[in-house]
């Protein structure tokens, strides 16, 4: 039995070093973005709170799932000092990961319709394997009866967001106090993660005089990196219909294909799922992967004086223009 307990804590430690060094995926990255990168926080002059909930390879026993929550805003919903907080778990058979997150941006106005963002994002993981949740070959050995092995580690990330109406491009760093600045001794497990997203909007049937609805078309792309494992991209093609309805296309490179669909509800409220299928040799043993998304406006911007007087003459000179055609 001691022999047996030796080899199953060292698999369990060999487990745990692989899931720290590999950060989760979300299918979706898009509406997941203040997870891939910290500069997101304050970009969208509102302040906005976040819950996902992702269950992976259903019916697979001991499989991956995610669930994760967090607030973002900026100082007055003016867009320039962004922050935030999240909180994490995943639990992946009989270990679990957990961690809290601060977050930190700023943002630049580069010009008129330019904008950089700089943010980091500080925090806590610690990584628990429930030794008294495995099933062992003797069923009534108690040896393991209580038992819980734990590490901790202290997390840093940062990242840039270059954005506009029509395009954005960002990067982020991620595990960056690993091995090579320790402040504590679980330091040494983690790896660097490097991810890139980037993509651009398309708008179609803009103009109101058209009376067709509005299309929007954002293709966007995702590529990350974490030494040993291969490069690994995703793409997405999402479609937004009359600025609340939308569905998307993804492609994850040697993994998985899936499908998000979304609606706006109201002003404030926003709902999101996905399903992908994996293509590996696990497509045999699992329904698909699951998301759920629910997002919800708190505070938003308020127009000024001199927003609201441009609205306004703008409404009006639509009814003109409509009242001249008319007749």
């Amino acid at each position: 039995m001691k022999t047996f307990l030796i080899i199953l804590v060292f698999l369990l430690g060999c487990a745990l070093s692989a899931s720290a060094q590999q950060r989760s995926i979300y299918s979706n990255f898009l509406l997941n973005d203040f997870y891939y990168n910290p500069a997101i926080a304050g970009s969208r002059e509102v302040h906005q709170a976040n819950i996902t909930y992702r269950n992976q390879w259903v019916g697979f026993d001991g499989a991956p799932s995610l669930i994760m929550g967090n607030f973002n805003g900026s100082l007055k919903n003016e867009g320039k000092i962004g922050y935030g907080v999240s909180l994490m778990s995943e639990t992946t058979g009989i270990t679990q990961n957990t961690g809290v997150y601060l977050n930190y941006a700023h943002h630049f106005k580069l010009s008129d319709k330019l904008k950089l963002g700089l943010g980091i994002q500080p925090g806590y993981m610690q990584y628990r394997v429930k030794l008294y949740d495995a099933q062992l070959a003797d069923q009534g050995d108690e040896v393991l009866t209580g038992s819980v092995y734990s590490a901790s580690a202290v997390d840093v990330s940062s990242g840039f967001h270059l954005y506009s109406e029509k395009f954005f491009v960002m990067g982020s760093m991620h595990h960056m106090l690993s091995r090579d600045i320790q402040f504590t001794s679980y330091n040494s497990n983690l790896e660097f993660h490097y991810t890139g997203i980037a993509g651009f909007n398309i708008n179609l049937n803009a103009d109101p005089k058209k009376k067709k609805m509005p299309i929007d078309i954002q293709p966007s792309f995702l590529i990350r990196y974490v030494k040993p494992l291969p490069v690994q991209y995703s793409i997405m093609l999402k479609t937004t219909f009359n600025k609340k309805y939308w569905a998307g296309l993804i492609f994850r490179s040697d993994d998985a294909i899936g499908l998000s669909l979304g609606m706006q509800i109201g002003e404030k409220f926003n709902f999101g799922y996905g399903f992908d299928y994996t293509l590996t040799g696990l497509s045999s043993y699992q329904a698909g992967s699951h998301e759920v998304m629910l997002s919800y406006v708190i505070s938003k911007k308020k127009p000024s004086m001199a927003e609201k007087d441009d609205e306004l003459n703008k409404s009006i000179i639509e009814e003109l223009q409509k009242s001249i055609e008319e007749n």
